[in-house]
């Protein structure tokens, strides 16, 4: 799935930037992220985190129809309702979306995207939690991939302000139940060494400003 992901982005890109009008920017934001684990006893809360980066633009004229290309850097992370501890790390996320943009009244305009995108881990420990009297270690993988859907409005030419949903499609986090060597406490044996996996979900709100 990762050379499939980053083979479409390639793709793409070279594509519309053959016959399309450029444009670069810097981009920056807030993330809500929050993963979804496929069992029913790992429930995370929303972890607040920023993103900033480059963004390039690429439309074909008079349609409105392109793309956007990005490189950022994205903060993620765990956290548990009730819980001080947070796991924290940093990840270069490369999202590609087609993109269509459409004028509203005078200088102000909208715009709607979708695509792939890549995540690769540049930082970040491991976290023990104790949920429900049960030890757990969440580890991160290296890689991610998913799919982005947003929009936003325009201000002339320079500025758009927009919402985005990103989409995990890949496993981001293994957790698995054990039992730690400074505890006393040893789980059933029905849940030691249980494994279970979650994927990212992810809500940003951003500006973005093209030179």
């Amino acid at each position: 799935m990762k050379k499939l992901f980053i083979l479409v982005a390639i793709c793409c890109v070279a594509v519309f930037s053959a016959h399309a009008e450029f444009k670069l920017g810097v981009k920056a934001g807030v993330n809500l992220a929050k993963a979804a684990f496929d069992t029913e006893t790992i429930h995370p809360d929303n972890f607040t985190g920023f993103q900033a980066g480059l963004i390039a633009e690429f439309t074909l004229p008079l349609i409105g129809l392109g793309m956007d290309v990005a490189t950022l850097y994205s903060q993620q992370g765990l956290k548990f309702k009730g819980l001080s501890l947070e796991e924290k790390e940093g990840a270069l996320d490369i999202p590609v979306n087609f993109k269509y943009k459409f004028g509203l009244v005078s200088d102000l305009g909208a715009y709607l995207t979708a695509g792939p995108y890549v995540s690769f881990k540049l930082h970040g420990d491991n976290a023990d939690v104790i949920i429900d009297n049960v030890f757990h270690t969440f580890e991160q993988k290296s890689f991610g991939a998913g799919l982005n859907f947003g929009f936003g409005i325009r201000l002339g030419s320079y500025i758009q302000i927009g919402a985005n949903y990103q989409l995990g499609l890949t496993d981001n986090y293994k957790a698995f139940v054990n039992q730690p060597d400074y505890s006393s406490y040893m789980p059933p044996n029905d849940v030691l060494n249980q494994e279970s996996k979650g994927k990212i979900r992810i809500w940003s709100l951003s500006a973005a400003f093209f030179f």
